[in-house]
């Protein structure tokens, strides 16, 4: 069954967080185990909620239910190619910084190192808050991508790979604290 029958929703790609929550409140109404449902099917039901609540897997979801094929590895669309550009370079600073602080052995040195360490963390808030604009930005191709416009294959590659970014970027964000 594909995800968005099993939550109970239309097959389409804008669906908003909330109305994903609801969906999963819904269905897991029926599908738990404690409400007669089996254990398979409260399983299937989270594996759902998964892949829509990211808008590549939602895409890729759409797509697979529509019967559509596509190349899903390749080229990003070049608009992104400087957001790489820029995510790389915040990553590569936020693991220098973390090895340095990992490094120091004294509780000095490690003091030292706090305004760099600020630094790092305001460079990745940017760079987050970059790749949650370029996000929005690609799902408002989903439109045009349900009335078949557009390449929406270049559309999942470039928002698998800006949640991978994101993703990389909160985890060095967390370890910073």
């Amino acid at each position: 069954m594909d995800p968005f029958t099993r939550l109970g929703l239309e097959q389409r790609l804008a669906i908003s967080e909330e109305e994903l929550r609801e969906a999963f409140r819904a269905a897991g109404k029926r599908d738990h185990p404690d409400a007669g449902g089996t254990g398979e099917d409260f399983t299937a039901l989270q594996e759902a909620y998964a892949r829509l609540s990211r808008p590549a897997k939602r895409l890729r979801a759409w797509l697979e239910c529509k019967g559509l094929q596509g190349e899903e590895r390749g080229a990003i669309s070049p608009a992104l190619l400087d957001l790489f550009s820029k995510v790389g370079s915040t990553l590569q600073e936020a693991d220098d910084v973390t090895r340095r602080r990992s490094a120091a052995q004294s509780a000095l040195a490690k003091a030292m190192l706090e305004p760099a360490v600020q630094a790092v963390r305001e460079k990745l808030e940017d760079a987050l808050a970059d790749v949650a604009t370029a996000i929005t930005a690609q799902e408002a191709n989903f439109p045009a991508i349900e009335v078949r416009q557009g390449d929406p294959w270049l559309t999942a590659r470039d928002l698998a790979f800006l949640e991978k970014w994101q993703a990389e970027l909160k985890a060095r964000f967390a370890g910073l604290w």
